[in-house]
């Protein structure tokens, strides 16, 4: 279904080993710019699901979480945010329409959220370890 799709994150490796070498309050504001890229990730995902009628738990059924910490950062493990549908609920129906099935296909609300904040998330992860 997604075999067009494809990002390049050739440049995060530099990015980590900067990220790395910074102080920990660096690690702070990443985490910090993690959560709030994942929330507005999360709402842009949400907005066109909201008032389906063929969906209309759907918008409910996308969340998002964050794993990881400042010291696990600087302890060169990875912190990340996930983004998606639950698996209960209307969950799964989100995920069919994200994906498309063999009759319909994608709608690609996920993959549209995660593009329009792509250039804020590099932005601010730049500022937020003055990286660059």
């Amino acid at each position: 279904m997604a075999d067009g799709i494809s990002f390049d994150f050739s440049e995060f490796d530099k990015l980590l080993a900067d990220l790395d070498a910074a102080p920990g309050k660096t690690a702070e504001n990443v985490i910090r710019h993690l959560d709030q890229m994942g929330k507005k990730v999360q709402d842009d995902w949400r907005e066109p699901l909201k008032g389906s009628s063929t969906v209309p738990a759907g918008a409910g059924a996308v969340t998002y979480d964050i794993r990881g910490s400042a010291s696990v950062l600087l302890g060169k493990s990875a912190v990340e945010a996930e983004v998606g549908p639950v698996l209960r609920g209307q969950g799964p129906i989100v995920g069919m329409l994200e994906d498309g099935t063999p009759n319909t296909g994608p709608r690609g609300f996920g993959l549209q959220a995660l593009k329009k904040n792509e250039d804020a998330f590099v932005d601010g992860i730049q500022k937020a370890g003055d990286v660059l």
